[in-house]
This record gives structure tokens, sequence and C-alpha cells, in this order.
């Protein structure tokens, strides 16, 4: 892999972890203290970070640097669930996972659901 795939891939996640957390170009290089348009070069795939910016920028976007770095995969995600709930406080983190095992329970029981819909449509 080169450095183009690179810019090209932290550039979308930028971009897309940008806009999951609300920011705009601006107020994102504002938090950073970068100017608009490095920002914007970087969502565009134009330009590399330092490492420091790099890690300014996840920890801004509540995501790993990985998360910036990679293309989605399930380790990406996890690790960005992991970032989420290191920033939280302790007392907080029980409430979390019983929100956490509801979510899963909901999400299995409609992929079991979309499974019995799926095959009673295949039947003639």
């Amino acid at each position: 892999m080169d450095d183009n795939y690179f810019q090209i891939t932290m550039g979308n996640n930028v971009a897309k972890y940008r806009n999951i957390a609300g920011f705009t170009q601006p107020q994102l290089a504002e938090k950073i203290g970068i100017s608009t348009a490095f920002i914007s070069r970087v969502e565009r795939g134009q330009k590399m970070v330092r490492v420091r910016t790099l890690y300014r920028i996840a920890e801004v976007l509540s995501v790993s640097c990985d998360a910036l770095l990679r293309q989605d995969e399930p380790s990406v995600c996890l690790q960005n669930i992991q970032t989420l709930l290191s920033n939280q406080p302790h007392a907080l983190l029980p409430g979390i996972e019983k929100l956490i095992r509801v979510c899963i329970e909901q999400f299995e029981a409609k992929a079991v659901l979309h499974e019995l819909e799926s095959g009673e449509q295949d039947t003639p």
C-alpha cells in the first residue's frame, strides 16, 4: 500500500467521523488548532498529517487512530467502542453494558425475524 492509499483512506475516514460527530470542517479545525483549508485537503486525500495531528483528530472525534487509517473492519469498530468507553466515568459503565446487551438482543431478534421473513418469501 502506498502513501496515496493512506491519504485517501484517512481523508474519507476523517470526513466520515467528523460528520458522525456533527462537526463542520471549521469546527474540527478550531478544536485541533489547524486551518480549515488543511482539514479540507486532508479529507480530499491531498495531504498527510503528522502523528501528533492524527492523534488530536482521533481524540476530538472520539475514535482510535487506527480507525482513521484503515477501512471499516470489525476490529476498527471495537477499538472505537473501547475509545468511547474509556472516556466515560466508571460509574456509568454498568449502565452502558446493560444498554449494549439490550441492543445485541434486539439486533439478534431482528436478524432472526428477517431470516424468517426471507424464508417465507422464498417458498412458493
